[in-house]
């Protein structure tokens, strides 16, 4: 359902009211949270950066602004993870789901070989594009 909810959004729309459309929509349900501390963490933001390069960096860019290699092609492109929802910790829960299991309707796909650390370590490291 939080998936759902991911593909829902529309870029227009400010942080506020998404957040007020999740909460409405009973979409927040089932999200986890991340483990604390772990989001501002620099060494977890170094780890998550290591996954992204190897994993990541070829669809959405080494920088995260979806301009990778192999966005040529793809439909829809690869998201721009340097805006919301991606960059903020108020979504980190659905970032986690939409690595775990992927984004149905796009080519984002599932990563079930990486562990739940690898991945609240990802999206720490995409939490941090906000920052650059």
């Amino acid at each position: 359902m939080a998936i759902q909810c991911l593909n829902a959004r529309k870029p227009a729309l400010g942080p506020a009211l998404i957040a007020l459309s999740l909460g409405i929509s009973g979409c927040s349900r089932g999200v986890p949270a991340p483990p604390s501390g772990v989001l501002d963490s620099r060494q977890a933001q170094q780890e998550g950066g290591v996954l992204y390069a190897a994993n990541c960096a070829i669809c959405h860019g080494t920088s995260g602004d979806g301009r990778g290699l192999r966005q040529a092609g793809l439909d829809p492109p690869p998201a721009n993870l340097t805006l919301p929802p991606w960059s903020e910790e108020a979504t980190a829960g659905e970032t986690f789901l939409a690595i775990r299991n992927g984004v149905p309707g796009t080519p984002m796909a599932s990563w079930p070989t990486l562990a739940d650390q690898q991945i609240w370590q990802l999206v720490a490291y995409i939490i941090s594009f906000k920052a650059h």
